[in-house]
């Protein structure tokens, strides 16, 4: 499907609603459901999407802002998971540029923690074996003066060295609108502050 001109209109959008016909109806505007209606509108779906608030109010503009390639899920061994995500991230890195971008994280490492530095180390070894296909910015592994010229505010004491690995981070709700906002030019009418209340099911079993 060729995409036409976004539009973010919301009195434009209502018209339609009322006097369209569609195939599938999103009920909610944060980034799941503005994702859901533009899959479904590149597949030549006519969709609709209402939200009783405004647009990613919710858990959608309240997020930690990252886009992780799934460092945590290396430690539950779910490597397919760690991979969709690290993909997953990429693209969005691609497809959003001025709204995804790269992060450095510092993780320090002590003495008596859960994970030890050895740990850490194989972790990130095998994060960078996925991320590098993606071209990532791979991880190092500092001792305690090293890691502390990148956060000098970290704690001396038993600190035994750490790591500098690089993730994603977005605006969440900037994100969320401009997927609408790429929902609406694949044909998609979205409209804020339009609760739904109910349906009517005609006499041919369509809903109203």
């Amino acid at each position: 499907m060729v995409a036409g001109e976004p539009s973010m209109d919301r009195t434009r959008s209502l018209g339609a609603l009322t006097e369209g016909t569609y195939d599938l109806l999103v009920v909610g505007g944060g980034v799941t459901g503005a994702g859901v209606a533009r899959e479904a509108s590149l597949r030549g779906f006519r969709v609709a999407l209402v939200e009783q608030d405004d647009f990613a109010s919710g858990t959608s503009s309240r997020s930690t802002k990252l886009i992780h390639g799934g460092l945590r899920y290396l430690k539950q061994l779910d490597f397919k998971l760690v991979a969709e995500a690290v993909q997953e991230r990429q693209m969005l890195l691609q497809m959003a540029p001025h709204l995804v971008g790269a992060t450095r994280f510092v993780f320090p490492v002590y003495r008596g923690d859960p994970d030890s530095l050895l740990a850490l180390r194989m972790g990130l070894l095998v994060y960078d074996l996925f991320a590098r296909l993606q071209a990532a910015v791979p991880h190092r592994i500092l001792g305690p003066r090293a890691l502390r010229g990148y956060e000098p505010g970290l704690r001396d004491r038993d600190m035994v060295g750490g790591a500098v690995y690089t993730d994603s981070r977005t605006d969440d709700a900037r994100l969320t609108l401009a997927v609408l906002e790429s929902a609406t030019g694949y044909g998609a009418a979205v409209a804020n502050y339009a609760g739904l209340e109910g349906f009517l099911r005609l006499a041919d079993g369509r809903l109203a």
